[in-house]
């Protein structure tokens, strides 16, 4: 019968599975971010820091002060992950928190002195990874997937 795929075809492609997932960019997105993570945290442990302190200090560096909430949204995580990791970083003097206004239970989050030290050290650990991760890409390039990821980024984010 034409049109019906023979056994071996259909072996085949069992073998190999389907053609569009092969091509997907869902999956390259995942293991990207995942290896770049993974690649990232280790060099931040190697200067003595966590990917959990780099992304709560660089937040606040490139915001302020804001709300522990309004943190948690930020970084796309849980509330009470982000009071664990503020707990420690508390305790480390690399952030404080502040309960002031009407709502006691809203703690503004900032950066401590210890706080600023670190980020100041690790920050050129981010610039040099990210130099690393790009490595082999032209300015254009890197302006280019930017742009796509930010489009990617309209179409799947928060509404």
């Amino acid at each position: 019968m034409p049109g019906r795929p023979s056994a071996e075809q259909v072996a085949a492609e069992a073998d190999a599975g389907p053609m569009w997932l092969r091509s997907s960019v869902a999956p390259k997105l995942h293991l990207t971010a995942k290896s770049c993570r993974a690649f990232f945290e280790e060099r931040l442990a190697e200067s003595g820091a966590t990917f959990a302190a780099w992304t709560v200090l660089a937040a606040l560096k490139l915001e302020g002060p804001m709300i522990q909430r309004v943190l948690a949204q930020y970084l796309s995580i849980e509330g009470p992950t982000l009071s664990r990791h503020l707990e420690s970083m508390e305790r480390r003097g690399l952030v404080v928190r502040k309960r002031t206004g009407a709502d006691r239970r809203a703690a503004t989050v900032e950066i401590a002195p210890g706080g600023e030290e670190l980020y100041n050290r690790i920050s050129s650990v981010a610039v040099r990874s990210q130099q690393d991760m790009l490595e082999g890409l032209s300015d254009q390039e890197v302006a280019q997937l930017a742009t796509l990821l930010d489009r990617i980024l309209e179409n799947v984010g928060p509404r």
